[in-house]
């Protein structure tokens, strides 16, 4: 039979707790993360003689485009 301490049971239950609080909050987050999706209203402004520069940032040429 093993020996169990206070200190051994203490550190046993606090680890079970926390494992469970995370478990909650990761649940919360993925239902805070489908609300946010479920509506969103998007305003377009015209542009004008603007130009647009999208850049992916990997920090590498990429290899698949050559000219």
């Amino acid at each position: 039979m093993k020996n169990f301490t206070k200190k051994r049971v203490f550190i046993i239950f606090f680890a079970i707790l926390m494992s469970f609080g995370v478990y909650i909050e990761q649940n919360n987050i993925q239902n805070q993360k489908r609300n946010i999706g479920d509506a969103v209203q998007v305003t377009s402004l015209p542009v004008s003689r603007k130009v647009v520069i999208l850049d992916a940032g990997h920090g590498t040429p990429d290899e698949r485009c050559r000219k």
